[in-house]
């Protein structure tokens, strides 16, 4: 969606600002560093190993990771690009839990809640943080008590919880997308998600540049959305050049382990409910 968006004409895209404040600031508690130590994940050689791929990336509009913190981040998204036709935020609702004072009142946004299965969601996310685990903790790998910068079991709560303040207090409007069907009937979703954001729509957003170059263009951290990159956490969607319809159909139960269970049981009652409100194609 971000890859999209990033095509629009007069458009300035932010790219999980507050994903980047809420991770400064658990990078910088002993405790969390202790924790991924256990993992094998060393954060020191992590950050060495990122200034290194820095010193061969074209910089852009991207600023220095520590500059991302919630205040700030709110700041920006209040008084920056007055001369363009188009902010687009994209970012991690659950991070922002209880941080609700953090988002932009001043300036007024619409706000889009784009939802996935959670068969589908936490089997994907399991797959990203093994990515990230030694081998030998991968076969043992629990993602709720083995996670350790969010609370895994709680990320639908959380969406949830935020689409509710929103609908209260910011956008009584706000739009549910689920991103299967965005992916499996864009020709139909996109038209109606640009009109009702106020967005006038071309044939052209269908389908756009494969090339990763537009991410010099997004307002991010430097740091971590290069490393997400290279990391391969991102780069499917950043090499797009179109939506792609899942070729396949969510895991089964049956080959699912207990944690992704877990999650699947505690999410599906706030994924529901917001599915039943969301747009249909």
């Amino acid at each position: 969606m971000t890859k999209c968006m990033s095509f629009v004409d007069g458009v300035q895209i932010w790219h999980e600002p507050y994903l980047y404040s809420y991770h400064n600031e658990k990078f910088r508690d002993p405790v969390v560093i202790e924790k991924m130590a256990e993992f094998g994940m060393n954060f020191h050689e992590m950050e060495k190993m990122l200034k290194s791929m820095m010193e061969k990336v074209t910089v852009g509009k991207r600023m220095k990771n520590e500059l991302f913190s919630f205040p700030w981040v709110k700041k920006q998204l209040e008084t920056q690009d007055p001369d363009k036709k188009v902010i687009f935020i994209k970012d991690m609702a659950h991070i922002l839990n209880n941080r609700y004072e953090h988002l932009p009142t001043v300036r007024k946004y619409r706000h889009t809640f784009l939802i996935r299965d959670p068969s589908r969601m936490y089997a994907s996310f399991k797959n990203m943080m093994l990515k990230t685990m030694p081998e030998d903790k991968k076969s043992k790998m629990d993602i709720i008590s083995d996670s350790i910068v969010y609370d895994v079991d709680k990320i639908y709560k959380y969406t949830f919880d935020l689409w509710k303040y929103t609908q209260q207090n910011l956008d009584p409007n706000a739009i549910i997308i689920d991103g299967t069907e965005l992916a499996t009937y864009p020709e139909k979703l996109l038209p109606k998600y640009f009109e009702a954001v106020g967005i006038p729509f071309e044939e052209k957003y269908l389908t756009w540049d494969s090339s990763p170059d537009v991410i010099t263009e997004w307002k991010a951290a430097l740091e971590p959305l290069i490393g997400a990159y290279y990391m391969n956490v991102i780069k499917s969607a950043v090499d797009s050049s179109q939506f792609i319809a899942p070729d396949k159909e969510p895991p089964s139960r049956a080959d699912m382990t207990p944690d992704i269970v877990k999650c699947i049981d505690e999410s599906l009652p706030y994924y529901n409910e917001m599915f039943e409100k969301r747009m249909k194609p």
